[in-house]
């Protein structure tokens, strides 16, 4: 599915890669991926050293795959809730953000919040995406 991105001229942008809004069409799938953190592995470990760089590549990587099981891309996602430990970081979190989407990224909001569920993560990030549905109806 390709993205229908909304910039209405009367809005700020704060940075060049901020999305307004993002149109899904009409038949398409909504995959909802749950609140994903830096996790290796069926087992589960988490990728320590407090690096939100390093954190926030493995966790777009992890999304990436879910998608994937899920039968869609990261050029499907139409919005990101992003959860940061430390606010002074979100440009870091961006930069890597960007690498995965690109010049026109998903509709997205970033929040910092105090802690998050093993003191040792400093991001988390949900998914929203929409996948064109198939006309044989799978």
């Amino acid at each position: 599915m390709s993205r229908q991105v909304v910039r209405w001229a009367n809005y700020h942008v704060p940075v060049s890669t901020f999305t307004q809004a993002v149109v899904v069409p009409a038949g398409s799938d909504l995959v909802f991926v749950s609140g994903i953190t830096a996790r290796q592995g069926a087992d589960g470990d988490l990728l320590r050293g407090g690096d939100i760089v390093a954190q926030s590549r493995l966790i777009l990587e992890n999304i990436r795959s879910i998608l994937a099981e899920a039968g869609a891309t990261l050029d499907d996602v139409v919005k990101t809730t992003t959860f940061v430990r430390d606010a002074d970081q979100i440009d870091r979190y961006r930069t890597v953000r960007d690498e995965f989407f690109g010049a026109t990224p998903p509709a997205s909001s970033i929040v910092e919040v105090s802690r998050l569920y093993d003191p040792a993560m400093l991001v988390e990030v949900e998914a929203i995406a929409a996948v064109r549905r198939r006309k044989d109806g799978a």
